[in-house]
């Protein structure tokens, strides 16, 4: 699936950190790795030393595969002018790239703040390919042979949220690694009116019978957990099949971004894999705005898959 993987570095020590992970990846795939830097347009004098810095990045990519992998990887390396976004984009469009990795901090102001940084946040809303972004966590890369050993795919429900599965299945069998689904069943919540909310619908209730609004809200919540084991279960049987080893949690919340954040911490896992709009507006709750809440408060390397983009 990925026969080629971009790696756009722009020189910082923050977005090196990527190199470890594309090397175990390129190393299980067999892919083609392309590193890649744009330069200011007025900064051609040292476009040797850019090259001299790519090709040390090359050998450690290189070396680290043949050390913990049987696949022989190819390492390219590509230097261009410009804006990043521009040159990023039109490199991915004119080379067939499978998957891109990215730091998402780093010295070009690639930082997570309200909004993820310029660069990145083109990246991700724009390119037709996944995406993998990468926090700079040190505490990472002590002590594990494997970056990745346990991966998490978050569903809602939709099928834009189901538009993930596919790569998570490709990745989980390319790795060799377990898959644990989740989704967060949506609790109803009174509303001034004395109806509830239920998913995105608004339930009318007596509001002067409490006990009628608690029997209906016990009600709609046991029915959307139901609801959600039902989806997961589906999934779960299909991944099955192809040999995965496939686990499902389900959680009762309004805060998707948080309970990810939480089961990933529970369940150990070092890869999540979920759909983006790169804006808000999916079905229920999986919007842009929870993956980069899931990016910002969380630690673990996330792969967006752009629903716009399928």
């Amino acid at each position: 699936m990925f026969e080629k993987i971009l790696l756009p570095l722009d020189l910082s020590e923050a977005s090196e950190i990527v190199v470890p992970y594309a090397s175990e990846l390129a190393g299980k795939f067999g892919s083609e790795l392309i590193l890649y830097h744009v330069r200011p347009p007025e900064r051609e004098d040292l476009e040797h030393l850019f090259m001299d810095y790519l090709n040390r990045q090359a050998e450690t990519i290189k070396q680290n595969i043949k050390k913990n992998a049987s696949k022989e990887v190819n390492v390219t390396i590509k230097i261009a002018a410009g804006a990043p976004e521009q040159n990023i984009c039109e490199l991915i469009n004119s080379n067939k790239i499978d998957l891109v990795i990215m730091a998402s901090v780093s010295s070009s102001g690639l930082k997570i703040g309200k909004t993820l940084g310029s660069v990145v946040d083109h990246i991700c809303h724009t390119v037709p390919v996944p995406v993998m972004l990468i926090r700079p966590r040190r505490a990472q890369l002590t002590g594990k042979r494997l970056l990745f050993n346990n991966l998490l795919l978050p569903l809602d429900g939709s099928i834009l949220s189901k538009l993930a599965v596919p790569v998570a299945e490709e990745v989980a069998v390319g790795l060799k690694i377990p898959v644990m689904l989740f989704e967060m069943a949506l609790l109803p919540y009174p509303s001034e009116t004395g109806s509830y909310l239920n998913g995105n619908e608004y339930v009318k209730v007596n509001e002067r019978d409490e006990q009628v609004i608690e029997s209906n809200y016990a009600s709609a919540n046991e029915a959307e957990e139901s609801r959600v084991l039902a989806e997961l279960m589906t999934v779960e049987e299909e991944l099955k099949e192809n040999g995965i080893t496939v686990g499902h949690r389900i959680t009762s919340g309004i805060d998707a971004a948080k309970e990810i954040i939480q089961i990933s911490k529970d369940v150990d896992a070092n890869l999540i894999v979920m759909s983006t709009h790169g804006r808000s507006g999916l079905n229920r709750w999986m919007m842009g705005s929870v993956a980069e809440k899931v990016l910002r408060y969380g630690d673990v390397p996330l792969l967006l898959v752009n629903a716009r983009a399928a």
